[in-house]
Parts: structure tokens; C-alpha cells; sequence
């Protein structure tokens, strides 16, 4: 592998690829096809596993058992869409008991700006609705979603480094126990870890391509398209998508042809067109997606916030009554909450980004270490902890190298990894990097492996080193949450519950016992 100047890469509209790469021994086009018959056989036959574990488990009734979790919001959000229809006018708004222990539904709906604007994004919700009453169909569907996640991050990888680091890439993916973990519930992650993958890939197949062809206007629509659908599944595309825009123009302001940006623009617009007809119906703001920036970003940010693990700060009620739920106050008296002001919130973030580097799934509706229980493609996958300091080495090794086909990488992690940071960097969320630090780690195993060809033994040693006292760290100084706490009592107590009201006596007895001899220090009713 080698960089090639900024010029050379996006200055001439003659240059098709990012990346020069070498093409000595490719295999045939069968053998290619056998490859990736094999491939998606294998991972099909993993998510499969991983469906039917946990479809035969209390993991198939957690979206009910646990009423105050986002699984349980999205289906009767999901729920509300089927019987209002598309419009949804007056959409399901979750009103938790932490939220009723600060004020009554009217006033969090004055906050919120009216009930008519969506709680978040929509896109899952809608997606969710066709299937309320055969929910085992959607659960398919996710597992799908996790597949593509998988090809897409292959396909992209193979794009910005070489075709064997993609089918590293690919089968990192295919291995990544998280990515099954929350595949299961019914959560939004899934969905947005797939679109952007596929923008990803999309931006990069545009960009590489030469300017104008059939297929860069293919790729421009293709991309357009994934950034407006990102847009309707999550509100951090709000911030992407002027971006991404912007650094098309500089690409087409160097290559001199302006179509494809415009096409890709154009394909976005088209794509939100739905949501702001909806809004114009219901008379809310028309570009509005989502209703809970100002919530999310106190309880994530003011004082007595935690770094990864979910709290409500004892300020969260007084900042709501005294900014009335508007974003930017919010966010000024967040961070005046602090007695030392902003030098007590930017200690937070960087306790926050620390975190990031803990071995620790911090549990978010439903605990990964639960479903590790539960499923075996879970409990002996890939984690996070393993695939962090090879992502960090191929971060730090392209940086050196100048790779300038990780642009379109670059672009997406700042405002990814923001978005991570401003909230609370629970296991879910901080799954959404692995987008980034999958494609990473294999460019690192591919110079690695590249090095050891070319008998450089000495500079794959050091690297070896670098490798083994990054797991040192992490498992070691940088793992903050200990181990025994890693579990928690939630998924037990609500399994409990579950097995008595299918009137399974005896799992119900045997979870009670397990439960108690995992957290003695908790109090289990009796039903």
C-alpha cells in the first residue's frame, strides 16, 4: 500500500481510484462467487443462532417486561403509526417514571414544543409498524440489517484499502459479538450503524469513480439517497449531511464538474420530502425530527452526569423549568450547573472519553452481559476491548501514511464520536465507532502481514509489543468499572417476572435463586 498526494487523489477527474492497489494472484470469478456464497452462509447461520437463542429465552418478552426502556417506547410509538396510519399526528411519547417524578406529561409536552413532533427520528418506528403483530418477522429483518452492516463495512474497507483487508474487515464484523447483542431488541442502533456503513461505501464508490459517468451519477444518487434515510433514523445527520455537502463541493470545485453534487443533494432533499410533508400536515416545525435535544443533552451533560452509565442529575428539573426545554439555554445552563462552570463539564468529557477505552459494556435497555448469557454467538464473539488497540494502531499508521482514501472516514467520526461524548457513552451507543475501527484494524492486520512478508520482523515485533501493552491498559489502568459490577439486576428480576406470568413455576424459582446468589444485596418480591 502507498498515499498518493491530495491531487492525485481527488484533483483530476481522470484519477478512478483512491487507492492504486495491487492485483498479483486475484482469484477467478468462481472462486470469488464460492467465497462469498461461504461468507454469507457463515454469518447467516450465526445471526440465525443468535435469533433463535434469544427467541427461546425471556429476551423475547423484555420489550414488555421492561416498560420504561426504549425497546418498549419504540413498539408503542410502532404501535401508534399502525393505528393512526402514516401521519401519525399525535405520535407515542414515553413518559417514564423518572420523568413523572419531575413533572406531568402537559408539561413535559410544553417542553417538547407540542405533542405532534416525533420523540426522535422516525424511520424505525415506521419500519417497526407493518410488523407489531408478527414481531419474530422483524427480528429477522434486524438480523439482516446486521448482515449488511457487515458487507458494507467489508465492501467499504475494500474500497479504501485492498480486497483482502475488506474480507478482514468483513469477517471482523461477522464476529463482533455487540453487533448481535443489539440486533435482538427493538432499538434504532442497528439501522443507523447499517446507513452508515452504506453512505460510507456509497461516498467512497463516488468519489473514486471517475467524473462524469454513469457510475459516479449512479453513486451520487445512491449516496444522496442513504444520507436523507439517515437523516429520518437519526438526528446526528443534522449535522452530517452540511458536511458531507460541503466537502463534495471542494472535490467538485478541484475537478471542475458540479453534477454530481447536485445530484447527490437533490437525492437528499427527496428523500426527507416525506417527513416535512407530514410536518406541514400536522403544523410542526418542518424539518423537525425529534423532540428530545434538550432532555438528552442534560441529563447527559449537567452536574452529577455520569460518564457512562445512564443517571438523571439532581439539576435536571430546574434547568427544564428555567430554559422551558429549549435546546441552546439548555445547553448554557448545563454546563453553569457546575461550581467551577466549564471546566467541571469539560472534566466530564474527558472522563467520557476515558471511558471509551473500558472494557466495560455499560448496560442501556438491555445488558449485553445478559444476553451473553443467553447466546453463545454473544458470548463467544469479539468484544470491544479486542478490537480497540489494533483500530487505534491502523488509526495512528494511516494518519502517518497519509491515506487520503479515508477521507470519507474522517468526515463521519468527529461528529459520530461527538455525539457519543455529549451523551452518556453507554455500550450501545459507543458501538457506532466500530464502523470505523473495524475498517482500522484490518488495514493494520494488512500491514502487519505485509511487513511479515517482507520479513521487516523487527518493526512487526515492535508493533506486536505496542499491540499487547494496549490490551495492558485497557484491561488494566483504563478499566474503571469493576468486574464484579459488571452485571446487573434488571434483566433477572424482570426474567423472574416473566417466567410467572407464563406460569413457568420452576424457571421462575431457578432464575429467583440465580439471581439472588449473583446480587444478594438486592431485594427480589415474592409474587
Amino acid at each position: 500500500m502507498h498515499s498518493q498526494s491530495l491531487e492525485d487523489q481527488i484533483g483530476t477527474p481522470d484519477t478512478p481510484r483512491f487507492v492504486v492497489r495491487e492485483r498479483t494472484g486475484a482469484p477467478t470469478p468462481k472462486a470469488r462467487r464460492w467465497s462469498f456464497a461461504l461468507a454469507g452462509l457463515i454469518v447467516g447461520l450465526l445471526y440465525t443462532a443468535n435469533v433463535f437463542y434469544c427467541e427461546h429465552s425471556t429476551l423475547k418478552f423484555m420489550d414488555v417486561a421492561l416498560p420504561n426502556s426504549d425497546m418498549h417506547a419504540n413498539l408503542m410509538w410502532a404501535r401508534s403509526i399502525r393505528e393512526q396510519g402514516w401521519l401519525n399526528a399525535a405520535p407515542y411519547h414515553p413518559w417514564n417514571d423518572w420523568m413523572q417524578n419531575i413533572a406531568p406529561y402537559s408539561q413535559w409536552v410544553e417542553w417538547w414544543g407540542g405533542e405532534q413532533i416525533f420523540q426522535q427520528s422516525p424511520l424505525y418506528a415506521y419500519l417497526l409498524s407493518p410488523f407489531v403483530e408478527h414481531l419474530i418477522v422483524f427480528r429477522i429483518l434486524q438480523a439482516l440489517m446486521g448482515i449488511g452492516t457487515c458487507v458494507f463495512i467489508g465492501l467499504f474497507t475494500a474500497r479504501m484499502a485492498s480486497r483482502a483487508a475488506g474480507w478482514i474487515a468483513f469477517w471482523l464484523a461477522a464476529l463482533y459479538a455487540p453487533f448481535y447483542a443489539y440486533s435482538w431488541p427493538f432499538l434504532r442502533d442497528g439501522i443507523g450503524w447499517l446507513l452508515t456503513a452504506a453512505a460510507l461505501w456509497a461516498l467512497s464508490e463516488m468519489t473514486a469513480t471517475v467524473w462524469p459517468s454513469g457510475r459516479a451519477r449512479l453513486f451520487g444518487w445512491l449516496a444522496g439517497v442513504l444520507l436523507g434515510l439517515g437523516f429520518l433514523a437519526r438526528e446526528t445527520y443534522l449535522l452530517l449531511i452540511p458536511v458531507v455537502w460541503i466537502t463534495l463541493a471542494c472535490i467538485a470545485w478541484k475537478r471542475g464538474h458540479w453534477g454530481i453534487v447536485t445530484r447527490a443533494a437533490l437525492a437528499t432533499v427527496l428523500t426527507i420530502c416525506p417527513l416535512v410533508y407530514r410536518n406541514w400536515v400536522v403544523k410542526a416545525p418542518l424539518l423537525s425530527s425529534s423532540n428530545r435535544a434538550a432532555e438528552v443533552f442534560i441529563v447527559s451533560n449537567a452536574a452529577g452526569a455520569r460518564p457512562y452509565i445512564f443517571t438523571i442529575p439532581a439539576a435536571t428539573h430546574g434547568i427544564l423549568v428555567e430554559t422551558h426545554g429549549r435546546t441552546w439555554p439548555a445547553i448554557q445552563a448545563s454546563i453553569a450547573s457546575y461550581p467551577d462552570g466549564v471546566r467541571g463539564w469539560a472534566r466530564l468529557q474527558v472522563l467520557r472519553f476515558i471511558s471509551l477505552f473500558d472494557p466495560y459494556e455499560s448496560g442501556d435497555n438491555l445488558s449485553f452481559y445478559f444476553v451473553a448469557h443467553i447466546s453463545p454467538v454473544v458470548r463467544f464473539g469479539l468484544r470491544y476491548w479486542m478490537i480497540l488497540p489494533i483500530a487505534l494502531a491502523g488509526l495512528f499508521l494511516s494518519i502517518a501514511r497519509r491515506e487520503h482514501a479515508q477521507l470519507w472516514m474522517w468526515v463521519f467520526l468527529p461528529i459520530v464520536l461527538s455525539t457519543v461524548l455529549f451523551g452518556t457513552a453507554v455500550s450501545r451507543y459507543r458501538q457506532s465507532l466500530m464502523i470505523f475501527f473495524i475498517p482500522w484494524a484490518a488495514y493494520f492486520l494488512m500491514i502487519m502481514w505485509s511487513l511479515i512478508n517482507r520479513r521487516e520482523f523487527r518493526t512487526s515485533a515492535y508493533w506486536a509489543v505496542a499491540l499487547l501493552a494496549g490490551w495492558a491498559l485497557i484491561c488494566g489502568p483504563l478499566s474503571r468499572q469493576p468486574r464484579g459490577r459488571y452485571e446487573r439486576p434488571q434483566e433477572y428480576f424482570a426474567s423472574v417476572m416473566i417466567y410467572h406470568w407464563l406460569g413457568e413455576e420452576q424457571n421462575e424459582r431457578a432464575m429467583l435463586a440465580f439471581a439472588r446468589r449473583m446480587f444478594p444485596g438486592v431485594s427480589y418480591p415474592e409474587f
